[in-house]
């Protein structure tokens, strides 16, 4: 029985992660923690970590600890699955290394490159496993869509285009996976307190949207990417210091990806999801995340091309799945997942957030 803990309720995945792990014969969630933090206190409404961790304590683990390194002795878990704010991850990772915790960090792996290199010097330091958590991974459709891609039924990848959107993390109407609810109603002030839309506690669009776009480029695109240009705005939370929209073209020395992001709409209303032009076709995502997804390829007559089967396997339901799946069979962790492939994810999500700072394209950094 591979024994699992969670580690911090700030991120509302956290009821979907808890889900998951319940729902396996080989996976047991013995004990949940917070991580103390610098936001302001508000009601706990729904998806705020107050509610999140009562929601779990409810549903799937009472053992609720107080601190999370006293919890990480007495239990001494194979795995933490880590839904802390962003800048918490670097001391959390730290604190489970030390054990010989492995970890599953919710995407991005931090909230810059710096960050991240502090992530991996003490993962390799202890040598224990660390998986980054990117719920588009766990998209049949998306995985049709790469195999698509590799298959090269239009051609080679010659341009990428993204845009996703919502009303923010706890914007009006919101809801994510584990719950069936939307979000309750908060005023301005509210949502001002909490950390999502807090510079220095790793809030933001960038950090929130923006991440998939550089996720999608890395794995669409190539690892060849050279330079960014990128231009973010708060044009509808002015509440807050972050901020909620973005767009952001990425340069490859014969490609690009044009990224986008926003909190001001949700993704049922703009054609959300990736689509990227080849030589001779295109291949997109249809129908948009939240609306029957599917994939369709077309060449460049507009006839439609025929999308190669695919099937898909059960050990890319979920990160518990996966996580458990390599454990009990020794297959490798899906290659985007890892903690090499997502350096070079932070490294692009690193260049946008210093391009937005400086008005100015800003180099990749390559890994050393």
């Amino acid at each position: 029985m591979i024994k699992a803990v969670i580690i911090g309720f700030s991120h509302m995945h956290v009821n979907e992660i808890a889900q998951y792990i319940s729902e396996r014969e080989d996976m047991e969630l013995v004990a949940i923690a917070d991580v103390e933090s610098q936001a302001e206190k508000i009601p706990p409404l729904r998806y705020t970590p107050e509610w999140n961790i009562e929601n779990v304590r409810t549903k799937y683990c009472s053992n609720v600890c107080d601190d999370y390194r006293k919890m990480l002795d007495e239990i001494k878990p194979d795995i933490a699955f880590i839904l802390t704010e962003n800048v918490q991850k670097p001391e959390v990772v730290e604190e489970c290394a030390k054990r010989g915790v492995d970890v599953s960090i919710e995407k991005p792996v931090a909230v810059s490159l710096e960050e991240a290199y502090k992530i991996k010097a003490v993962v390799d330091k202890y040598g224990i496993k660390a998986v980054v958590n990117w719920p588009v991974v766990w998209r049949e459709y998306i995985l049709r869509m790469k195999a698509a891609l590799d298959s090269k039924i239009v051609g080679e990848p010659i341009k990428l285009r993204y845009i996703n959107g919502h009303t923010g993390p706890l914007g009006k109407g919101a809801k994510h996976r584990g719950v069936s609810e939307n979000a309750e109603e908060m005023t301005d002030e509210q949502r001002s307190k909490t950390w999502w839309h807090s510079e220095k506690l790793g809030g933001g669009v960038y950090l929130d949207i923006c991440c998939y776009g550089c996720f999608f480029s890395r794995w669409f695109m190539g690892t060849d990417a050279k330079s960014i240009m990128s231009m973010g705005a708060n044009l509808n939370t002015p509440f807050g210091d972050t901020d909620d929209n973005f767009a952001a073209i990425i340069k490859y020395d014969s490609k690009m990806s044009v990224i986008e992001g926003t909190w001001s709409t949700p993704r049922a209303v703009i054609p959300s999801g990736p689509m990227v032009l080849c030589t001779h076709g295109v291949i997109m995502c249809t129908g948009g995340a939240e609306n029957a997804p599917d994939v369709k390829a077309y060449d460049i007559y507009g006839n439609e091309v025929e999308i190669p089967e695919y099937t898909f396997e059960e050990k890319f339901k979920n990160m518990p799945c996966h996580y458990a799946n390599h454990i009990n069979t020794g297959e490798d962790i899906h290659p985007m997942l890892t903690l090499d492939a997502n350096m070079e994810v932070m490294a692009i999500l690193d260049a946008a957030i210093k391009s937005n700072a400086s008005g100015k394209e800003k180099a990749i950094c390559k890994q050393a």
